[in-house]
């Protein structure tokens, strides 16, 4: 009986060759999924990440539909009390969102957006630069020329404003590049409120117009000039 015990264990037990070959195919199999699982969750992300967009777009057009159509600035001095130095555009927005969650993005590392100041400029996303203040403040919403081709907000590397390299509309110390934080895209919500990734391909300038012009200067950026 004890031969029998002692040979029936020793069938039982593991070499370490066979150890060694299921942790080696433990190790392959976590090398092909775990990027797999980081590209899912990234992609859940960025769908957030559009949800957040799309909010914040349909509260920017109930705040525009209730100011008579005039667009929606970057900031508004003399808010909310007229003695108030400015308020940014996210807090002027957060009534019509009822949140304060759509302003962070998933994947933004940086400080969570906090409406209870209003001048508050840390958040994950931009508005397009030009529609600051001191360039778009008298034009209403309808002298926008192709609402569904032109940016108004986007992931930022946490300010308020947003713009391409190049674009010397406003100096670059005050704006930010879009932030590519989503699998290399990054969430655009356009001016008619649709919501869409882009890669950074997709944003740059345009040689020409549609109609074969040659473009120069800030005319290149046609998805972030109004008019």
């Amino acid at each position: 009986m004890t031969r029998q015990h002692e040979a029936s264990s020793s069938k039982k037990a593991f070499t370490l060759i066979e150890l060694l070959t299921v942790i080696g195919i433990i190790s392959i199999l976590a090398a092909i999924l775990f990027p797999v699982f980081a590209r899912a969750r990234e992609n859940a992300r960025r769908a957030s990440c559009m949800s957040n967009i799309k909010q914040i777009g349909l509260g920017i057009m109930m705040y525009e539909q209730d100011y008579d159509g005039q667009y929606l600035q970057t900031y508004v001095v003399s808010y909310p009390t007229p003695t108030a130095s400015y308020a940014t555009w996210p807090y002027l927005v957060q009534p019509y969102t009822k949140s304060t969650q759509v302003f962070n993005c998933p994947s933004y590392t940086g400080t969570p957006y906090d409406d209870t100041n209003p001048k508050n400029e840390s958040v994950s996303y931009g508005m397009n630069v030009r529609f600051d203040a001191d360039i778009i403040k008298t034009n209403p919403l309808t002298t926008i020329l192709k609402p569904s081709e032109t940016v108004l907000i986007g992931d930022s590397g946490g300010n308020i404003r947003l713009a391409p390299v190049g674009h010397s509309i406003w100096p670059a110390t005050l704006s930010v590049e879009p932030t590519y934080r989503h699998l290399d895209t990054v969430t655009i919500g356009f001016a008619d409120g649709h919501a869409k990734a882009m890669t950074k391909a997709q944003l740059q300038v345009k040689a020409t117009s549609e109609d074969g012009q040659t473009l120069t200067g800030n005319d290149q950026f046609v998805l972030w000039n109004l008019y």
